[in-house]
């Protein structure tokens, strides 16, 4: 089998499941973190160097945030398709998508060909 056939959506709604519950969890430390920085009583004296180091934390844990939130209504979208019948077939061109991609990725909404032509530069995509 080298593609989604009906009777695997048992196995990639629960892969699908335990990844949103992951991320939710994810999203939730990270809202927890940042409202405990924002309580009185956090703001001790710092230098330069450490007020640098939180920014710097402080960045690095937003951009994790914002991956997990993407990743997490991409995982919503492929629960979707799984409910709506449409799971597997490449959004772009139809195509099925190989079972091996769903298996590593399966939020995967795309082939692998067409997710390359979509992240190709402009300049090569003429």
């Amino acid at each position: 089998m080298k593609h989604y056939e009906h009777s695997l959506a048992g196995h990639f709604d629960k892969l699908l499941a335990t990844r949103e519950a992951e991320l939710r969890a994810t999203l939730d430390i990270e809202n927890k973190k940042d409202l405990a920085d924002d309580q009185p009583g956090n703001a001790e004296v710092q230098d330069f160097k450490d007020l640098a180091d939180r920014e710097s934390q402080h960045d690095i844990e937003a951009l994790e945030a914002a991956r997990a939130a993407n990743e997490l209504s991409q995982v919503l979208a492929a629960r979707q398709r799984l409910r709506s019948g449409n799971f597997g077939q490449c959004l772009e061109c139809g195509k099925p998508v190989d079972l091996r991609r769903l298996e590593a990725r399966p939020e995967a909404a795309f082939c692998v060909t067409c997710q390359a032509a979509g992240e190709a530069p402009a300049a090569y995509r003429q």
